[in-house]
């Protein structure tokens, strides 16, 4: 199991980052690498359940995220299924002047010891600069008035 982490400062209410985040079909917005989002009208609420095609390393690939956990202004939990499956859990944490967001990845490669390789060589790096690329973007999509 990987686990990355990475936090930006966003100048905004918990409810202001909600509106964005939460908004399932907003993810290719502000989430690098994904293309396309769907949502199944229940998400983000528990169950709820948004495919999305995701594109890394040029290649395209269908994956699902499924709602666990949400505390709205608080945080959120996922569940990634598809080619890489895993957790990416949101938390917000109120400061003066805004709010701090949080995200944390947990997630598994296929492939045994090939796939860890490769997740070492090339997936892990490219995974951790999307997540930060996608708080960056969310910060710029919400601090604009998104």
């Amino acid at each position: 199991m990987t686990t990355l982490q990475k936090t930006v400062m966003i100048q905004a209410t918990p409810a202001e980052i909600d509106a964005v985040a939460l908004a399932g079909e907003r993810l290719p917005e502000w989430y690098a690498g994904i293309q396309e989002a769907i949502s199944d009208g229940v998400y983000p609420e528990v169950g709820g359940v948004i495919e999305a095609v995701y594109k890394a390393a040029g290649i395209s690939f269908k994956i699902k995220i499924i709602s666990l956990e949400l505390d709205r202004g608080h945080s959120i939990k996922l569940k990634m299924d598809g080619m890489i499956t895993g957790t990416n859990e949101w938390v917000y944490t109120p400061l003066a002047g805004g709010t701090e967001v949080t995200a944390t990845l947990d997630y598994e490669m296929p492939g045994g010891g090939l796939g860890q390789m490769v997740n070492k060589l090339v997936v892990e790096k490219m995974n951790a600069e999307n997540l930060e690329k996608s708080l960056n973007n969310l910060k710029r999509v919400v601090e604009s008035g998104g």
